[in-house]
């Protein structure tokens, strides 16, 4: 018989709020996290996100039910790929919450690669070590969303917060929620993946050392080819209403002037490649 939980108990388990709610929730002699699409925002509020995805931005529903059923095909697409994702439970009932509008995670307490690349206490060196073993998993990601035209091995909400360092060399990637839908644009939509993780690294490891880890990154990333495709997507975008808006984004938004802005990352690495 599945265990039962009872929604109107689970405040006590809260554990993070960020759209959605993630509970660290007793379960088997240990702890789960149960992630509840509905969150906290109006039907309004996904409604209006749900247009903007599918009318502009090439991404799917961001509804709760259909982010719960895109987080488990994806689930199942990367881990047959042999990516390591979460493992997750079916067998846990919430009474008082749609059955679609949730899923139960394993819970786990490994470090994340944002606060590892943050921390200072690290040797640079080790940090810089570490980079370099995830760059040809991530590549494999990549080539296989390419050479299949799929887009669901793009991660759409890429960056450090999202990657968890496991054992024996192994990296986690999580929040698969949402996705872009066009096979057409799969090689676009990889060069966007890699800017948001490149913008995030250099956020972490400060103006001191990004310099050192996008040289890294162009030294031991299999595909040259791609990276350089970075700049094309934040200066040269072939949609001519793509490259308007971000003409307009990074003249009239403060946040597009910051040194790591996808804008002056792409730059930085357009620089170090010519260089190289």
């Amino acid at each position: 018989m599945p265990d039962v939980l009872y929604s109107d108990k689970l405040n006590q388990y809260l554990m993070h709020k960020n759209g959605n709610y993630l509970y660290k929730v007793p379960y088997r002699g240990g702890w789960a996290v149960l992630k509840h699409y509905y969150g906290d925002k109006t039907l309004f509020q996904y409604i209006k996100k749900t247009i903007s995805n599918l009318l502009f931005n090439n991404k799917t529903s961001f509804m709760p039910k259909h982010r719960q059923r895109n987080e488990l095909d994806c689930l199942n697409l990367w881990r047959k790929a042999g990516f390591r994702v979460f493992d997750t439970y079916d067998d846990m009932v919430v009474k008082g919450l749609p059955r679609n509008g949730y899923t139960l995670f394993e819970y786990l307490e490994n470090l994340r690669f944002q606060p590892y690349f943050s921390d200072k206490t690290i040797p640079l060196d080790e940090r810089l070590d570490m980079w370099r073993r995830f760059l040809p998993v991530w590549h494999r990601r990549h080539a296989l969303a390419i050479k299949l035209r799929e887009p669901r091995f793009v991660h759409e909400n890429g960056d450090l917060d999202h990657v968890m360092i496991m054992e024996d060399g192994i990296f986690l990637l999580f929040d698969l929620e949402m996705f872009f839908q066009s096979r057409r644009r799969v090689r676009e939509f990889v060069t966007r993946e890699i800017l948001t993780y490149l913008k995030s690294l250099c956020k972490a490891v400060g103006r001191e050392h990004w310099n050192t880890f996008l040289k890294e990154t162009i030294n031991h990333y299999p595909d040259r080819s791609l990276l350089a495709k970075t700049y094309d997507y934040a200066f040269c975008h072939p949609n001519f209403i793509l490259r308007a808006a971000r003409y307009l984004d990074r003249n009239f938004k403060t946040r597009a002037k910051q040194p790591h802005s996808k804008y002056n990352i792409a730059l930085k690495l357009r620089e170090l490649m010519n260089a190289s």
